[in-house]
């Protein structure tokens, strides 16, 4: 595994081209993995840890054992977005949109 730096955070390659090749939104990934490592469901604790060790993401979220996790996990949030006001669905939006430009 290669990892390129910028600053004291080392990225994998593969979170680098995920995200573009964007270093911010490389950072901003794996904050997000960083966070579910700490407070997501067991199995996406346990999977967000292996990718931040140097596995793949793409390999993790394609498996059986983490794929299904993910897929339940996206089920439940589709679910509350698609009940959601379209207000609140914009606020998300503009949020997430804010989020990833800094």
């Amino acid at each position: 595994m290669t990892t390129r730096s910028r600053g004291p955070v080392l990225m994998p390659d593969e979170i680098l081209d995920i995200a573009g090749g964007d270093n911010e939104m490389a950072k901003k990934l794996r904050d997000i993995l960083i966070a579910l490592a700490d407070d997501g469901s067991e199995q996406m604790r346990e999977m967000a840890q292996e990718v931040i060790s140097g596995s793949s993401l793409r390999e993790m979220g394609a498996s059986s054992v983490y794929g299904d996790e993910v897929g339940a996990a996206f089920e439940e949030f589709w679910a509350k977005y698609r009940d959601m006001p379209q207000s609140e669905r914009d606020e998300i939006v503009q949020k997430a949109r804010e989020y990833l430009s800094h």
